[in-house]
């Protein structure tokens, strides 16, 4: 049976997250105490394997592929904007 999840990511540009095989990632924001989220609909019976996180900052570089957009959030009172992509190297929906 699937179930929503949250995992707490980190405010640094690249990190991966144990996710359970095929699961959904629908959408990264930040959490009362500025404190980025991840939610994603999880099978938890699948084996975890890792997914890439990236994080960028608004107004700054990043490659003309940089995978698929999960959400954007503020922190610090909104002096700082992120915008999450995962890094799309295989077919997750194992």
């Amino acid at each position: 049976m699937k179930t929503i999840r949250r995992y707490h990511l980190q405010p640094t540009k690249t990190q991966t997250v144990q996710l359970p095989a095929g699961s959904e990632i629908l959408n990264v924001q930040a959490k009362g105490d500025d404190s980025p989220v991840l939610w994603a609909l999880v099978d938890p019976e699948r084996d975890e394997q890792e997914r890439t996180i990236t994080l960028y900052v608004t107004a700054t570089e990043m490659p003309d592929n940089p995978g698929r957009y999960c959400g954007s959030f503020q922190i610090y009172e909104g002096s700082l904007e992120f915008h999450a992509f995962e890094s799309v190297a295989t077919d997750n929906t194992e």
